[in-house]
């Protein structure tokens, strides 16, 4: 079956070998390099600052109290998360916008005619998980019609977690695992609607969860 026929049957589908190896590569160290201190942002929820803190993926640091907020909650069994993606805010200062916005056009060019788009982007940033960060059961509701999830994690083995799960008849018991393969991009059809989460990980420091993320019209 053709990717966008799969897609629109099952709201949801992997494309393996999305760029060419090389170009992935490149993406994937540009990522890893990305060291600026405005480069990144920690996103927690639920989060009461009690003081604006910043934190550098490249520390392998993350503020404990509100990680520990986030761990909080998710035993709780509220909605949280916990990870880190880049500061478009920012990108004027640390330079690195377009490491996202190169994989983005790809995504346009190569999506956009078989799904009938416009080309439209709403959003994209690139985003990093480290040992104990998550997100929780979740839908992006009207971000777009597609969300994709672009993969840059190398050598990634099961028992480190991260892997992106999907629920494509919205009922938590009955999921589909995606695991992070590098240079694989992932589509989900927003108004399936596709609630999705992202496996509390378990991985080596010297293993980062590398994705680039982004919604389309």
């Amino acid at each position: 079956m053709l990717w966008h026929k799969k897609l629109q049957k099952d709201g949801y589908v992997q494309i393996d070998k999305f760029l060419t190896e090389k170009l992935a590569d490149v993406l994937r160290q540009r990522v890893i390099k990305a060291s600026h201190f405005k480069t990144w942002d920690l996103l927690t929820t639920p989060y009461r600052p009690l003081a604006n803190v910043k934190d550098e993926i490249c520390s392998n640091v993350i503020d404990q109290s509100r990680h520990k907020q986030a761990r909080s909650a998710f035993s709780r069994r509220q909605f949280s998360f916990s990870f880190y993606r880049s500061n478009n805010k920012h990108a004027k200062q640390h330079g690195n916008a377009n490491i996202h916005q190169q994989l983005a056009q790809a995504v346009v060019e190569k999506v956009s005619e078989p799904l009938g788009l416009d080309g439209t982007l709403r959003d994209t940033f690139f985003a990093a998980f480290i040992k104990g960060q998550f997100i929780n059961y979740h839908s992006d509701g009207p971000a777009g019609k597609y969300a994709f999830v672009y993969q840059l994690s190398k050598g990634w083995q099961p028992q480190y977690g991260g892997q992106l799960e999907l629920y494509p008849k919205q009922m938590k018991f009955y999921k589909t695992i995606i695991q992070p393969k590098f240079n694989s991009l992932t589509l989900l059809k927003l108004s399936h609607p596709m609630y999705h989460s992202v496996r509390m990980l378990n991985n080596p420091k010297h293993k980062h969860r590398i994705t680039i993320s982004g919604w389309l019209e």
